[in-house]
């Protein structure tokens, strides 16, 4: 250990030290210049090195171990800290200087014999430098880095330089580079743990890590840079070299933070660079404003923190834990996002122009308070002034491009991408395939009446009047086509059925019935049409007629076309004015035989003997008094106004005992049926109400009403398991009502 020396560290560099000789070598440069010009080079600004050597350097013999000392000292800068790589290094920047440094061949064979004979396990080096800084809170990489540099007198470049990297590498967060930078700088694990979470760090192309986050590049990563210049004066107050104490802050950088929560200060714009390099070169874009920074320039009308600003400052800086809101559920990122832009899209609709804290601050109040919230927002967004729904993205297009594009594979966004589908799934006409925020549409739960007309065929004035006189639809109700919306499953049925359905002709045809037959039919009740809406030429379903010729004729006996007595049953309504259906009840009932001509087709070959008719008219002619109460009506014909269409429902619920009616005899078709009296229908109101009665009463539309209940938990009125339809217990839907008409009045 005859060559036994020590390396310690000053401010920019190394001392080397030898026993044998005090003579030492800052770095290659250095030296050349004291030989070639036989001067002692230049001490940079806040430089310590020492250089132990006289200013007329006579041989060069006595700076062989030196220079063999410099060369060592370079390459543990760089850092080499094993020994095998330090002395493979070592060999390799040798072969690197003979090739550009004037030294005589004959010296340089002693130098290389001084070197290899030197092992790097014989050298020690103190690792923190003399002149160091503490990072302040919330600092970033990139101004500890420039205020270290400036303190050791020299740029962020040249400081990078000296320890041996570059300050690309730094700015990339180099690892080597980093924890190079961190032992010289004296930062513990923990310190630089939060200055790399304050800084950001990579974690793929597009995605960055910070303060446990993971956020978009671009939400970290601005050409602009921003910062408070309350604070910076403050760091800089009374200091000599002020540029040595200005400090960045991470949440600076944050695309969602606007403001500095110590002086109520917006974040104001500093500088721009689109090359990080000179953008992050903290120190010389300081030296350049400092001026206006210290003559307040900067400095804007102070401002007070909104909720969102309060909420985001205690997420970064204390965790989710110190999140009390339903946003701790979810990622920081999609959280500011979707403030921003639901708040600027409710600025819109309002008429107003929206700033991005305006807008952030509008958008938390509905954002913070969850699914709920986030839903109340889309109601005021999508509703039109019509009272529809709106159909297309309005205001929320640019937040909606954006979670089709750029997020839409991101993970983080998929709890508020439910939220959004599943709204827009209950309030848009989708067909199966349609693509939703990324998904396809697996079934139709709505249809409108734009939607329903391509799908059918039919014209979508003839719709509405099938679809209103069925209840799809109040009477009176204004929206546009394409936002006239309905079940799709509940209203199936009438869509299929519409198809089916012929003019009078074609029923007279298939059943075989004169026009005057066909008539009497209608007029009793037998054969009743699918609609009563004048403007519909069709209305007749061919299945109806058929059924009622096959029951009929299971009931005929062939009669002889000669055979005396006979007529058909229309031809002995007008001989003896007893009502068609009154005739055709007694054939059912078995009061009168029916006959059938066998060359005759259909209802016009079905006979009555006109005897026994008369004789039957005679014999009910004292008992025939109406059944009928004035102001009743027949169950079937409430239960269609109050939104049951179910078959049998509704029977079901009176025959149970549920709700009253009465069971009485129609005078016109001679069956039994059950009816409402005024008393029966406040009975069913007062006990029960359906989504069509609170449609009546609160104004909201069906869809909402069916939400809102879904949502509050209020399940139908299932008596023992057995369904009668979309009704409900009265006392169980109050909170409902009272939520519904609060949010009418709004």
């Amino acid at each position: 250990m005859s060559d036994l020396f020590w390396l310690t560290q000053a401010q920019m560099g190394f001392v080397a030290q030898s026993k044998k000789s005090a003579a030492a070598a800052a770095c290659t440069k250095g030296f050349l210049l004291a030989k070639q010009r036989n001067v002692r080079p230049r001490k940079p600004l806040g430089d310590a090195r020492s250089f132990d050597y006289a200013t007329k350097l006579r041989r060069w013999s006595t700076c062989v171990h030196s220079f063999r000392n410099a060369v060592v000292c370079h390459t543990w800068m760089t850092g080499c800290h094993c020994a095998g790589a330090g002395q493979a290094l070592l060999d390799l920047r040798l072969q690197r200087m003979a090739t550009s440094l004037p030294i005589p061949k004959r010296l340089w064979s002693r130098v290389s014999q001084h070197v290899g004979r030197l092992s790097t396990q014989e050298v020690y080096l103190l690792r923190k430098l003399a002149l160091t800084v503490e990072p302040v809170d919330r600092e970033t990489l990139p101004s500890l880095f420039s205020r270290m540099a400036i303190l050791n007198g020299t740029d962020a470049a040249n400081f990078a330089l000296d320890l041996g990297t570059t300050f690309r590498r730094i700015l990339e967060q180099d690892e080597e580079a980093v924890a190079i930078f961190a032992e010289r700088a004296g930062l513990s694990a923990m310190q630089l743990a939060e200055l790399l979470s304050w800084t950001g760090e990579r974690i793929g192309d597009v995605r960055m890590r910070f303060r446990k986050e993971v956020f978009v590049s671009r939400a970290l990563r601005n050409p602009i840079i921003r910062g408070c210049p309350h604070c910076m004066r403050e760091h800089a107050a009374d200091q000599p070299h002020p540029l040595r104490y200005i400090a960045l802050r991470g949440d600076w950088l944050c695309r969602g933070v606007d403001i500095c929560h110590r002086h109520h200060h917006p974040l104001v714009p500093l500088w721009s660079s689109s090359r990080p390099i000179e953008r992050d070169d903290i120190g010389a874009r300081l030296a350049e404003i400092l001026p206006d920074l210290r003559a307040g320039s900067f400095d804007c009308a102070r401002i007070d923190p909104t909720d969102y600003d309060l909420w985001l400052d205690k997420r970064l800086s204390q965790g989710i834990a110190a999140d009390d809101t339903w946003l701790a559920s979810q990622s920081v990122f999609p959280a500011i996002t979707l403030c921003e832009f639901i708040g600027a899209a409710l600025l819109r609709k309002q008429g107003k122009a929206p700033d991005d804290r305006r807008a952030k601050a509008t958008g938390f109040a509905y954002v913070s308070q969850g699914p709920d919230g986030v839903r109340a927002a889309l109601d005021i967004l999508m509703r039109s002034e019509d009272g529809g729904h709106i159909v297309t993205q309005g205001e929320l297009g640019p937040l909606l491009r954006h979670l089709r594009g750029s997020y839409l594979d991101d993970d983080t966004f998929a709890g508020f991408r439910s939220i959004l589908r599943d709204y827009f799934l209950e309030i848009w006409p989708l067909a199966p395939g349609d693509d939703l925020l990324g998904q396809a549409v697996t079934e139709r739960r709505l249809h409108s009446l734009t939607s329903a007309s391509k799908e059918t065929g039919i014209g979508p004035a003839v719709l509405d009047d099938f679809l209103t006189e069925a209840g799809a639809f109040a009477p009176g109700d204004a929206r546009a086509d394409a936002r006239k919306t309905f079940d799709a499953k509940a209203w199936q049925h009438i869509l299929d059925e519409i198809p089916t359905l012929v003019g009078p002709i074609a029923l007279r045809k298939a059943i075989g019935a004169t026009l005057a037959e066909l008539n009497g039919l209608k007029a009793d009740g037998v054969l009743v049409p699918r609609t009563n809406v004048a403007t519909i030429k069709s209305p007749w379903q061919i299945a109806d007629g058929e059924a009622l010729l096959e029951e009929l004729e299971a009931y005929a006996q062939p009669v002889a076309p000669e055979e005396p007595g006979w007529e058909a049953i229309q031809r002995v309504h007008k001989r003896l004015d007893l009502p068609v259906g009154e005739i055709i009840a007694a054939i059912r009932t078995g009061s009168l035989r029916l006959g059938q001509h066998p060359d005759v087709f259909g209802y016009h070959g079905l006979v009555v003997k006109i005897s026994e008719v008369s004789a039957f008219k005679a014999k009910v002619a004292p008992k025939r008094k109406p059944s009928i109460s004035q102001g009743e009506v027949t169950a079937a014909a409430f239960a269609r106004s109050a939104g049951i269409r179910g078959k049998g429902q509704f029977l079901a619920l009176i025959e149970g005992g549920y709700t009253p009616a009465m069971l009485v005899l129609n005078p016109t078709t001679r069956r039994r049926e059950w009816r409402m009296s005024r008393d029966d229908i406040a009975a069913f109101e007062a006990s029960y109400t359906t989504p069509s009665m609170l449609s009546a009463e609160t104004g909201a539309h069906r869809n909402t009403i069916r939400a809102v209940l879904q949502n509050e938990g209020v399940q139908p009125f299932r008596p023992n398991g057995l369904d009668v339809g979309p009704v409900y217990l009265r006392n169980a839907v109050e909170p409902v009502v009272s939520l519904l008409k609060s949010q009418e009045g709004k």
